[in-house]
């Protein structure tokens, strides 16, 4: 949250290199032979250093990286270091959802091996998949955390989540907030909360006053600035809110460029998303 406040924004930028989606001044050299990898580290590399005056914090998809074996996980790892010249943290958005001894491998990997700040995990095994990612984040001392999904932003989840009574959700919460340690104003045990149901985000708040909040769903998956202010805590903050397609694919949009560039500029376009996005959550009262 040090970097949120630095910055003046809550906004993270998520980067996610869809198959056959990169920007068509890019994809045409991938089809005349230009490794996919290579142009993959192109084009997250150009996103990246446009949306970093608008962003705190940037997000990988670590599947989109692996896809791309080997060399995937070089441009993985170049980002992480890239985004840490422009003082950027990396949220990692692995969802490893195992235990023990294997756990705590996922931890070393992507924290200490390739540098991220925080990453995402699954808790629906109980304590013993969380534990050992938060031990990790200690030990590096970096001041980074744990994102735990509680509720989250796709369309079935509360098929699940909402399941039983108390809601599956709820315990969920209380299992993860029983689990961190305050280190400044927040737990290093996070949750990721969903923008597209902002009743079940103010419900998680209730059972998590001191955590923070990565919240997926906003803009292209349907979730609004005005459903994260159930989700703000007694301060007003609280919050690290995601924006992926609506900021990386800002060009696929049909914006017309202006003053800030030709239409096919991914990079402009991306900067002038991410600072709408910033805008809005800062009038919706989301402060850092």
């Amino acid at each position: 949250m040090r970097s949120a406040r630095r910055r003046g924004s809550v906004l993270v930028a998520g980067l996610d290199p869809y198959p056959g989606r990169l920007p068509p001044e890019i994809f045409s050299r991938v089809s005349d032979g230009f490794p996919e990898s290579a142009a993959v580290r192109e084009f997250c590399l150009g996103a990246l250093e446009a949306v970093e005056p608008e962003a705190a914090a940037v997000k990988l998809q670590a599947a989109f990286f692996e896809r791309l074996g080997p060399e995937g996980m070089e441009v993985y790892r170049d980002l992480i270091a890239a985004a840490g010249d422009l003082d950027l943290p990396v949220i990692s958005d692995v969802k490893r959802g195992d235990i023990g001894p294997v756990a705590a491998a996922y931890a070393e990997a992507h924290l200490a091996v390739y540098g991220a700040a925080c990453v995402t995990v699954n808790p629906y095994m109980g304590a013993d998949a969380v534990e050992p990612f938060l031990r990790e984040t200690r030990r590096l001392g970096r001041g980074g955390g744990v994102f735990s999904l509680v509720a989250t932003s796709n369309p079935s989840a509360g098929e699940l989540q909402g399941a039983g009574s108390p809601p599956l959700f709820e315990l969920a919460a209380r299992l993860v907030a029983g689990l961190g340690e305050v280190r400044g104003d927040y737990s290093d045990a996070g949750a990721v909360v969903g923008a597209t149901r902002p009743e079940i985000g103010a419900r998680v708040r209730e059972l998590m006053p001191d955590a923070l909040f990565l919240v997926p769903g906003f803009g292209a998956q349907g979730g609004s600035a005005r459903a994260i202010q159930g989700m703000l805590d007694r301060r007003g903050g609280g919050v690290l809110v995601n924006s992926s397609r609506g900021v990386l694919y800002a060009y696929e949009a049909g914006h017309s460029g202006g003053a800030d560039g030709p239409a096919s500029d991914y990079r402009s376009l991306a900067r002038r998303a991410a600072a709408e996005a910033r805008e809005a959550l800062r009038e919706a009262g989301a402060r850092p």
